[in-house]
């Protein structure tokens, strides 16, 4: 008995060091060169702190006003950094200023399986800018293929009147139903925007970083701001249906059990 106690033990402390295992966390850091002309290089690093391979990495760069390369990477082993450069080239006439620049890393797991991620930067270009236009993006909570609405949540700070481009950026895992909108907004205004998301193929457990841009133009000159938050992926808990029991029945049970047992006591003394 002691013996089967033991290997069980032994058989769940395994199971436990494997369900540990098999962590892929990647952190992307991007500088970007202040582009004068028409072309910029884009410097970026990539480390994974976890203690697993991520394989086929690959960044790519999202920008609405300039073209950019891919940057293939390959394997990633845990805690050997890489670096690359990439070109951004504008692609037509801007104003000078400050524009979104989103990084999307694609990369699979040791059994082939999909994950994307998304983080931001800025393209600098001839001057920078300051925006007074915000954005604050309320956590959210995700289970199974439920839809609910993701809340951003838009303040403009200036003295005038905005015409604010907004754009959504989320993980390849995730759907959205509408990913750009322009909002008006005026002075000192705040405004409430909902969007529906749910998961695609996002595995339980996972949270994955959303983004939204705020562009505007003021003066000949670009303003950009971003606003982040988490998407949380939890397990659907499947309804446990409780039968409707009367709170007096076991009350009840209990004492015609203590009769029967005294009945039989009393009847085994005679």
């Amino acid at each position: 008995m002691h013996l089967k106690k033991l290997t069980l033990i032994i058989a769940w402390l395994l199971i436990i060091q494997v369900v540990s295992a098999g962590v892929i966390s990647l952190t992307t850091t991007i500088t970007t060169d202040q582009m004068t002309e028409k072309t910029a290089k884009t410097h970026v690093k990539l480390l994974n702190s976890g203690d697993e391979t991520a394989f086929n990495v690959q960044i790519s760069l999202i920008t609405d006003s300039f073209k950019t390369d891919q940057l293939y990477v390959g394997n990633l082993d845990p805690n050997i950094p890489f670096e690359g450069d990439l070109n951004i080239t504008k692609t037509k006439e801007i104003s000078p200023g400050d524009y979104p620049l989103v990084v999307l890393t694609d990369y699979t797991d040791a059994n082939s399986y999909p994950f994307s991620s998304v983080s931001q930067n800025y393209i600098n270009y001839k001057t920078h800018t300051v925006s007074r236009v915000s954005g604050v993006i309320s956590e959210l909570t995700l289970s199974g293929k439920e839809s609910k609405k993701l809340v951003l949540t838009v303040r403009n700070l200036d003295d005038v009147t905005h015409e604010v481009k907004i754009k959504l950026f989320v993980p390849r895992e995730l759907k959205i139903d509408s990913d750009k909108l322009n909002l008006t907004i005026k002075s000192k205004e705040e405004k409430t925007l909902n969007f529906d998301v749910s998961s695609f193929s996002a595995l339980s457990g996972s949270s994955y970083v959303v983004l939204a841009s705020l562009e505007y133009e003021q003066d000949g000159l670009h303003y950009s701001s971003f606003a982040q938050n988490i998407v949380s992926i939890v397990e659907k808990k499947s309804p446990s249906i409780a039968p409707s029991i009367p709170f007096w029945l076991p009350i009840l049970t209990f004492f015609v059990l203590l009769i029967i047992f005294g009945y039989y006591l009393i009847r085994g003394k005679k």
